[in-house]
């Protein structure tokens, strides 16, 4: 039986069509412990732009990546999910789904480096980045969104 070479983008077959646009990277917080050397390499991104189109990613350094997970996943009010800083998930925008649980979809990067993950609740219009331990907040309403026209 001859092999077939498996390309990579067909290796993940998600519809990630209802993110597919550019966000723009508005604010910082935290959800643990971080340097203040993280912070201030975070703020530097601030107005910058990250960007999803189909499998693809271009983080705001301009690098270019690939979604290699995007999953359904239950965050709670925890060490494990928010971190050791305090506060809940509700002060970053997520939107209870039951009990002190809130349902989202995290998309994990194929990049090295200090952008890895981005966690979304398209219901609430809360859309995050991680930056090593801190969180960006991406506005997906300043920017151009698929299927929008400029005009």
């Amino acid at each position: 039986m001859p092999i077939s070479p498996i390309d990579a983008h067909d290796v993940l077959n998600v519809d990630t069509s209802i993110l597919s646009g550019v966000y723009e990277l508005k604010e910082i917080t935290a959800a643990g412990i971080y340097s203040s050397g993280e912070d201030a390499e975070a703020q530097a991104f601030l107005g910058h732009f990250l960007t999803i189109h189909g499998d693809h990613v271009v983080l705001p350094t301009a690098e270019l990546c690939h979604i290699n997970a995007m999953e359904r996943q239950t965050l709670k009010n925890d060490r494990e999910t928010f971190g050791t800083a305090g506060g809940s998930w509700s002060n970053v925008g997520l939107q209870k789904t039951s009990d002190d649980e809130y349902d989202v979809t995290v998309l994990s990067f194929d990049c090295s480096g200090p952008f890895s993950t981005m966690i979304a609740q398209p219901e609430s219009g809360t859309y995050l980045l991680s930056y090593w331990g801190c969180i960006l907040f991406l506005d997906a309403n300043s920017a151009l969104r698929s299927g929008q026209s400029l005009t």
